[in-house]
């Protein structure tokens, strides 16, 4: 299952120090580090003391130093005792807006800036 992860890649990855926290449903939520970052998706570290079923959908939240959390819906495609591989899957203008962002600020080798909050 890890070639699969690993081919599904589409965009460069980046390593990225915040926070996440993950919708459950069941259990509330998990908190973790996020270890990387694309504009498809994370890799999240996971303690693996919940259960989490591939393919099952997730409301992430992303947290990073001096940004405002961002959000979206996510698909779970990676579970192992420590790691949780996602896929954003819907995630609305203003939240990919930030994400688009980091990870251009991170491509650049620069720290990411908040955006200008709209009128």
């Amino acid at each position: 299952m890890g070639e699969l992860y690993e081919d599904r890649r589409q965009e460069p990855r980046f390593a990225a120090s915040g926070r996440y926290r993950l919708q459950t449903g069941r259990v509330g939520e998990i908190e973790g580090r996020i270890l990387d970052l694309s504009l498809n998706g994370a890799l999240l570290e996971h303690g693996g003391s919940v259960s989490l079923t591939p393919g099952s959908h997730h409301v992430v939240s992303l947290e990073f130093e001096g940004l405002p959390p961002f959000q979206g819906d996510s698909l779970l495609v990676r579970v192992d005792a420590q790691h949780l591989g996602i896929e954003f899957y819907d995630m609305d203008p203003v939240n990919f807006a930030a994400l688009s962002s980091l990870i251009d600020a991170l491509a650049r080798g620069r720290r990411p800036e908040p955006l200008p909050c709209a009128p």
